[in-house]
Protein backbone atom coordinates (compact mmCIF):
# COMPACT_ATOMS: atom_id res chain seq x y z
CA UNK A 1 0.00 0.00 0.00
CA UNK A 2 1.41 3.59 -0.87
CA UNK A 3 1.27 6.73 0.84
CA UNK A 4 -2.44 7.81 1.40
CA UNK A 5 -4.08 4.76 0.31
CA UNK A 6 -2.87 4.75 -3.08
CA UNK A 7 -2.85 1.60 -4.83
CA UNK A 8 0.36 -0.44 -5.77
CA UNK A 9 -1.66 -0.94 -9.67
CA UNK A 10 -0.33 2.64 -10.90
CA UNK A 11 3.72 2.20 -11.01
CA UNK A 12 4.99 5.30 -11.83
CA UNK A 13 4.86 8.67 -10.27
CA UNK A 14 3.62 10.35 -13.95
CA UNK A 15 0.55 7.74 -13.79
CA UNK A 16 -0.69 8.46 -10.17
CA UNK A 17 -0.51 12.13 -11.08
CA UNK A 18 -2.11 12.13 -14.32
CA UNK A 19 -4.70 10.06 -12.65
CA UNK A 20 -5.17 12.73 -10.28
CA UNK A 21 -5.57 15.18 -12.98
CA UNK A 22 -8.35 13.01 -14.49
CA UNK A 23 -10.41 12.83 -10.85
CA UNK A 24 -10.28 16.37 -10.44
CA UNK A 25 -11.40 16.90 -14.13
CA UNK A 26 -14.09 15.23 -13.70
CA UNK A 27 -15.15 16.13 -10.01
CA UNK A 28 -14.82 19.64 -11.88
CA UNK A 29 -17.46 18.54 -14.78
CA UNK A 30 -19.27 16.86 -12.27
CA UNK A 31 -19.87 20.05 -10.34
CA UNK A 32 -20.97 22.06 -13.21
CA UNK A 33 -23.52 19.49 -14.25
CA UNK A 34 -25.16 20.09 -10.54
CA UNK A 35 -25.03 23.67 -10.57
CA UNK A 36 -27.29 23.00 -13.78
CA UNK A 37 -29.21 20.64 -12.11
CA UNK A 38 -29.91 22.93 -9.19
CA UNK A 39 -31.29 25.45 -11.82
CA UNK A 40 -33.70 23.08 -12.48
CA UNK A 41 -34.81 22.33 -8.89
CA UNK A 42 -35.21 25.93 -8.21
CA UNK A 43 -37.80 26.44 -11.06
CA UNK A 44 -39.22 23.53 -10.33
CA UNK A 45 -38.60 21.99 -14.03
CA UNK A 46 -38.84 18.79 -14.97
CA UNK A 47 -34.77 17.82 -15.50
CA UNK A 48 -34.27 16.58 -18.74
CA UNK A 49 -33.21 13.19 -19.05
CA UNK A 50 -29.84 14.18 -21.20
CA UNK A 51 -28.44 15.81 -17.69
CA UNK A 52 -29.16 12.83 -16.10
CA UNK A 53 -27.09 10.64 -18.08
CA UNK A 54 -24.43 12.80 -18.59
CA UNK A 55 -24.42 13.21 -14.03
CA UNK A 56 -24.48 9.29 -13.75
CA UNK A 57 -21.68 9.21 -16.33
CA UNK A 58 -19.39 11.46 -14.52
CA UNK A 59 -20.64 9.35 -11.31
CA UNK A 60 -18.98 6.16 -12.89
CA UNK A 61 -15.83 7.80 -14.53
CA UNK A 62 -14.77 8.92 -10.92
CA UNK A 63 -15.73 5.93 -9.45
CA UNK A 64 -13.28 3.99 -12.08
CA UNK A 65 -10.19 6.16 -11.72
CA UNK A 66 -10.79 6.30 -7.85
CA UNK A 67 -10.72 2.23 -7.74
CA UNK A 68 -7.54 2.33 -9.73
CA UNK A 69 -6.14 5.20 -7.63
CA UNK A 70 -6.92 4.45 -4.25
CA UNK A 71 -7.19 1.03 -2.43
CA UNK A 72 -11.13 0.16 -0.93
CA UNK A 73 -9.68 -0.30 2.68
CA UNK A 74 -8.16 3.48 3.24
CA UNK A 75 -9.83 4.70 7.02
CA UNK A 76 -8.58 8.13 6.17
CA UNK A 77 -11.29 10.82 5.93
CA UNK A 78 -10.97 10.82 2.29
CA UNK A 79 -11.37 7.10 1.88
CA UNK A 80 -14.67 7.21 4.31
CA UNK A 81 -16.21 9.56 2.37
CA UNK A 82 -15.80 7.37 -0.96
CA UNK A 83 -16.54 4.11 0.59
CA UNK A 84 -19.77 5.70 1.64
CA UNK A 85 -20.73 7.65 -1.08
CA UNK A 86 -19.90 4.57 -3.51
CA UNK A 87 -21.89 2.65 -1.20
CA UNK A 88 -25.26 5.21 -1.69
CA UNK A 89 -24.59 5.08 -5.38
CA UNK A 90 -25.26 1.40 -5.43
CA UNK A 91 -27.92 1.98 -3.27
CA UNK A 92 -29.60 4.68 -5.34
CA UNK A 93 -29.77 2.80 -8.26
CA UNK A 94 -31.07 -0.24 -6.38
CA UNK A 95 -34.21 1.67 -5.43
CA UNK A 96 -33.31 2.31 -1.90
CA UNK A 97 -33.52 5.72 -1.41
CA UNK A 98 -33.55 6.21 2.25
CA UNK A 99 -30.16 4.11 2.50
CA UNK A 100 -28.81 6.52 0.06
CA UNK A 101 -29.53 9.35 1.70
CA UNK A 102 -27.96 8.00 4.90
CA UNK A 103 -25.00 7.41 3.19
CA UNK A 104 -24.93 10.21 0.90
CA UNK A 105 -25.24 12.19 4.16
CA UNK A 106 -22.20 10.17 5.38
CA UNK A 107 -20.00 11.21 2.98
CA UNK A 108 -20.49 14.42 2.82
CA UNK A 109 -19.98 14.52 6.54
CA UNK A 110 -15.94 13.19 5.52
CA UNK A 111 -15.88 16.19 2.97
CA UNK A 112 -17.29 14.50 -0.36
CA UNK A 113 -17.73 16.97 -3.26
CA UNK A 114 -20.60 15.71 -3.96
CA UNK A 115 -22.51 14.40 -0.79
CA UNK A 116 -24.81 17.38 -0.26
CA UNK A 117 -26.03 17.76 -4.05
CA UNK A 118 -26.56 14.05 -3.84
CA UNK A 119 -28.82 14.51 -0.99
CA UNK A 120 -30.70 17.41 -2.82
CA UNK A 121 -31.41 16.02 -5.84
CA UNK A 122 -32.22 11.94 -4.74
CA UNK A 123 -35.19 14.77 -2.30
CA UNK A 124 -36.56 16.17 -5.35
CA UNK A 125 -36.86 12.98 -7.14
CA UNK A 126 -38.86 11.55 -4.86
CA UNK A 127 -40.65 14.46 -4.13
CA UNK A 128 -41.43 14.64 -7.91
CA UNK A 129 -42.08 10.71 -7.91
CA UNK A 130 -44.54 11.19 -5.11
CA UNK A 131 -46.65 13.82 -6.50
CA UNK A 132 -47.11 11.91 -9.49
CA UNK A 133 -48.42 9.10 -7.58
CA UNK A 134 -50.67 11.12 -5.45
CA UNK A 135 -54.27 10.64 -6.84
CA UNK A 136 -56.53 13.90 -6.95
CA UNK A 137 -59.11 14.28 -4.74
CA UNK A 138 -61.91 16.52 -5.49
CA UNK A 139 -63.32 18.09 -2.05
CA UNK A 140 -67.06 17.38 -1.55
CA UNK A 141 -69.18 21.20 -1.97
CA UNK A 142 -69.84 22.53 1.69
CA UNK A 143 -73.85 23.99 2.41
CA UNK A 144 -72.41 27.06 2.59
CA UNK A 145 -70.82 27.27 -0.64
CA UNK A 146 -74.04 25.39 -2.28
CA UNK A 147 -76.18 28.51 -0.06
CA UNK A 148 -73.47 30.91 -1.59
CA UNK A 149 -74.20 29.79 -5.39
CA UNK A 150 -77.98 29.28 -4.84
CA UNK A 151 -77.74 33.36 -4.23
CA UNK A 152 -75.71 34.13 -7.01
CA UNK A 153 -78.17 32.18 -9.35
CA UNK A 154 -81.45 34.66 -7.66
CA UNK A 155 -78.94 37.42 -8.49
CA UNK A 156 -78.31 36.70 -11.54
CA UNK A 157 -82.09 35.81 -12.36
CA UNK A 158 -83.32 38.95 -10.56
CA UNK A 159 -81.20 41.31 -12.92
CA UNK A 160 -82.29 39.40 -15.77
CA UNK A 161 -86.17 40.59 -14.80
CA UNK A 162 -84.86 44.03 -14.35
CA UNK A 163 -83.48 43.98 -18.02
CA UNK A 164 -86.15 42.93 -19.32
CA UNK A 165 -88.20 45.31 -17.72
CA UNK A 166 -86.20 47.81 -19.15
CA UNK A 167 -86.93 47.00 -22.26
CA UNK A 168 -90.55 46.36 -22.25
CA UNK A 169 -90.86 50.04 -20.62
CA UNK A 170 -89.11 51.65 -23.63
CA UNK A 171 -90.93 49.90 -26.09
CA UNK A 172 -94.15 50.84 -24.16
CA UNK A 173 -92.91 54.54 -24.11
CA UNK A 174 -92.97 54.36 -27.99
CA UNK A 175 -96.38 52.63 -28.32
CA UNK A 176 -98.32 56.18 -27.92
CA UNK A 177 -96.51 57.28 -30.99
CA UNK A 178 -97.80 54.45 -32.91
CA UNK A 179 -101.36 54.66 -31.14
CA UNK A 180 -101.53 58.54 -32.01
CA UNK A 181 -101.43 57.73 -35.54
CA UNK A 182 -103.50 55.20 -35.79
CA UNK A 183 -106.30 57.01 -33.32
CA UNK A 184 -107.10 59.99 -35.63
CA UNK A 185 -108.13 57.38 -38.27
CA UNK A 186 -110.94 55.90 -35.87
CA UNK A 187 -112.13 59.46 -34.90
CA UNK A 188 -112.77 60.60 -38.50
CA UNK A 189 -114.58 57.38 -39.12
CA UNK A 190 -116.72 58.51 -36.71
CA UNK A 191 -117.85 62.15 -37.26
CA UNK A 192 -116.22 65.02 -39.90
CA UNK A 193 -115.84 67.22 -37.40
CA UNK A 194 -113.22 65.56 -36.21
CA UNK A 195 -111.82 64.96 -39.61
CA UNK A 196 -111.05 68.34 -39.81
CA UNK A 197 -109.30 68.85 -36.80
CA UNK A 198 -107.17 66.05 -37.57
CA UNK A 199 -106.42 67.16 -41.23
CA UNK A 200 -105.13 70.29 -39.78
CA UNK A 201 -102.84 68.40 -37.23
CA UNK A 202 -101.44 65.84 -39.66
CA UNK A 203 -100.68 67.72 -42.57
CA UNK A 204 -98.01 69.32 -41.03
CA UNK A 205 -96.41 65.72 -40.56
CA UNK A 206 -94.00 66.32 -37.86
CA UNK A 207 -93.48 62.42 -37.34
CA UNK A 208 -92.08 62.21 -41.00
CA UNK A 209 -89.50 64.78 -40.52
CA UNK A 210 -87.74 62.55 -37.81
CA UNK A 211 -88.39 59.14 -39.82
CA UNK A 212 -86.82 61.14 -42.54
CA UNK A 213 -84.06 63.22 -40.82
CA UNK A 214 -81.92 59.68 -39.62
CA UNK A 215 -81.51 59.31 -43.74
CA UNK A 216 -78.46 61.92 -43.85
CA UNK A 217 -77.05 60.91 -40.99
CA UNK A 218 -76.26 57.24 -42.62
CA UNK A 219 -74.68 58.20 -45.50
CA UNK A 220 -71.64 58.75 -43.45
CA UNK A 221 -71.18 55.17 -42.10
CA UNK A 222 -68.89 55.14 -45.70
CA UNK A 223 -66.55 57.02 -43.63
CA UNK A 224 -64.87 54.31 -41.38
CA UNK A 225 -64.93 51.53 -43.79
CA UNK A 226 -62.67 53.80 -45.55
CA UNK A 227 -60.31 54.65 -42.82
CA UNK A 228 -60.12 50.83 -41.12
CA UNK A 229 -58.69 49.60 -44.26
CA UNK A 230 -56.03 52.08 -44.13
CA UNK A 231 -55.16 51.23 -40.39
CA UNK A 232 -55.01 47.64 -40.48
CA UNK A 233 -52.31 47.28 -43.30
CA UNK A 234 -50.34 49.71 -40.72
CA UNK A 235 -50.81 46.99 -37.85
CA UNK A 236 -50.26 44.27 -39.80
CA UNK A 237 -47.16 45.41 -41.49
CA UNK A 238 -45.47 46.63 -38.10
CA UNK A 239 -46.18 42.98 -35.87
CA UNK A 240 -45.00 40.65 -39.65
CA UNK A 241 -41.49 42.33 -39.21
CA UNK A 242 -41.07 42.63 -35.42
CA UNK A 243 -38.83 39.31 -34.15
CA UNK A 244 -38.28 38.20 -30.90
CA UNK A 245 -35.30 38.44 -28.99
CA UNK A 246 -32.73 35.74 -30.02
CA UNK A 247 -32.82 32.74 -27.01
CA UNK A 248 -30.28 32.39 -24.30
CA UNK A 249 -27.67 29.66 -25.26
CA UNK A 250 -26.16 28.07 -21.76
CA UNK A 251 -24.04 25.54 -23.75
CA UNK A 252 -22.21 24.42 -24.80
CA UNK A 253 -19.54 27.25 -24.13
CA UNK A 254 -18.09 29.36 -27.20
CA UNK A 255 -14.48 28.02 -27.93
CA UNK A 256 -14.91 24.21 -26.82
CA UNK A 257 -13.02 21.24 -28.40
CA UNK A 258 -14.66 18.50 -29.58
CA UNK A 259 -12.86 15.38 -28.06
CA UNK A 260 -15.64 12.68 -28.89
CA UNK A 261 -19.69 12.03 -28.43
CA UNK A 262 -22.69 13.79 -28.88
CA UNK A 263 -22.66 17.37 -28.15
CA UNK A 264 -26.15 18.63 -26.16
CA UNK A 265 -27.31 22.43 -27.40
CA UNK A 266 -29.24 23.94 -24.54
CA UNK A 267 -30.73 26.80 -24.09
CA UNK A 268 -32.71 29.05 -21.52
CA UNK A 269 -36.40 27.43 -20.68
CA UNK A 270 -38.78 30.33 -22.68
CA UNK A 271 -42.98 30.31 -22.15
CA UNK A 272 -43.44 29.21 -26.22
CA UNK A 273 -46.48 28.74 -28.11
CA UNK A 274 -47.58 25.37 -28.80
CA UNK A 275 -46.30 25.41 -32.40
CA UNK A 276 -42.95 27.22 -31.59
CA UNK A 277 -39.82 25.81 -31.11
CA UNK A 278 -35.90 26.12 -30.63
CA UNK A 279 -33.95 25.51 -33.58
CA UNK A 280 -30.00 25.37 -34.16
CA UNK A 281 -29.51 27.52 -37.09
CA UNK A 282 -27.26 25.41 -40.27
CA UNK A 283 -23.93 24.39 -38.91
CA UNK A 284 -20.99 25.20 -40.83
CA UNK A 285 -17.84 23.46 -41.55
CA UNK A 286 -14.10 25.42 -42.22
CA UNK A 287 -10.86 24.28 -42.68
CA UNK A 288 -7.25 25.05 -41.60
CA UNK A 289 -7.92 28.15 -43.93
CA UNK A 290 -11.30 29.17 -42.64
CA UNK A 291 -12.80 28.37 -45.74
CA UNK A 292 -16.23 26.80 -45.70
CA UNK A 293 -16.79 23.40 -47.04
CA UNK A 294 -19.04 21.86 -45.33
CA UNK A 295 -22.44 22.24 -43.58
CA UNK A 296 -25.31 20.50 -41.69
CA UNK A 297 -29.10 20.94 -42.08
CA UNK A 298 -31.26 23.03 -38.96
CA UNK A 299 -32.42 21.07 -36.22
CA UNK A 300 -35.58 21.88 -34.39
CA UNK A 301 -36.88 20.62 -30.58
CA UNK A 302 -39.99 21.57 -28.98
CA UNK A 303 -37.79 21.01 -25.33
CA UNK A 304 -34.79 23.74 -24.80
CA UNK A 305 -32.16 21.53 -25.83
CA UNK A 306 -31.04 19.49 -29.24
CA UNK A 307 -28.76 16.66 -29.22
CA UNK A 308 -26.52 16.31 -32.02
CA UNK A 309 -24.88 12.71 -32.66
CA UNK A 310 -21.27 12.17 -32.23
CA UNK A 311 -21.43 10.65 -35.73
CA UNK A 312 -22.34 13.83 -37.51
CA UNK A 313 -18.79 15.59 -35.83
CA UNK A 314 -16.91 12.50 -37.06
CA UNK A 315 -18.36 13.05 -40.81
CA UNK A 316 -17.35 16.65 -40.19
CA UNK A 317 -13.48 15.88 -38.72
CA UNK A 318 -13.25 13.45 -41.81
CA UNK A 319 -13.56 15.73 -44.16
CA UNK A 320 -10.87 17.89 -43.11
CA UNK A 321 -13.18 20.45 -41.14
CA UNK A 322 -10.91 22.25 -38.27
CA UNK A 323 -14.35 24.07 -36.54
CA UNK A 324 -17.65 24.76 -36.83
CA UNK A 325 -19.09 27.97 -36.50
CA UNK A 326 -23.04 27.77 -34.61
CA UNK A 327 -26.24 29.94 -33.71
CA UNK A 328 -30.29 29.57 -33.16
CA UNK A 329 -33.21 30.94 -33.04
CA UNK A 330 -36.90 30.51 -32.41
CA UNK A 331 -39.08 29.42 -35.39
CA UNK A 332 -42.53 29.03 -35.95
CA UNK A 333 -44.24 25.45 -37.22
CA UNK A 334 -40.55 24.55 -38.35
CA UNK A 335 -37.32 25.89 -38.42
CA UNK A 336 -37.75 27.67 -42.35
CA UNK A 337 -40.09 29.95 -40.32
CA UNK A 338 -37.80 32.17 -37.66
CA UNK A 339 -39.82 34.28 -35.69
CA UNK A 340 -36.80 35.45 -33.54
CA UNK A 341 -33.54 36.97 -34.06
CA UNK A 342 -30.39 34.88 -33.98
CA UNK A 343 -28.07 34.44 -31.40
CA UNK A 344 -24.31 35.36 -31.51
CA UNK A 345 -21.90 32.77 -33.38
CA UNK A 346 -20.40 30.51 -31.32
CA UNK A 347 -17.30 28.07 -32.28
CA UNK A 348 -16.49 23.94 -32.32
CA UNK A 349 -12.87 23.38 -32.62
CA UNK A 350 -11.82 20.21 -34.94
CA UNK A 351 -9.70 19.82 -33.41
CA UNK A 352 -9.20 23.56 -32.01
CA UNK A 353 -11.53 27.02 -32.53
CA UNK A 354 -10.29 28.55 -35.72
CA UNK A 355 -9.07 32.08 -35.61
CA UNK A 356 -11.05 34.26 -38.03
CA UNK A 357 -9.20 37.52 -37.03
Amino acid sequence: MGKLGVTDDITSREDRIRKKAELQSLYATLANLRGREASYIEDSAAIPDVLFNQINEARRDIERVETALFVPTDKTSEGRSRSSYRQAFEAEVAGDFSKAIKQYRSAGRYGHPDGSAAVRSLRYLMRAAKRKSTPQIQMPISGSRSRNRLLIALAGLLLLVLIAAFVLNGRSSLAPQESGAVAPTATTALSPEVQVIVAATATPPAIDTPTSTPIPTTPPQPIPTEILPTETPTTTATTSFTLMSAPKIIDPKDGLVWGDGAIVFEFERLNLAYDELYCLDTMRGYNLKNAENWSHEPRGNKQPYIAVEPNVFRVAKAQGVSCIVWSAYIAKGSCEYPISESTEKRVIGLPRPCDFK
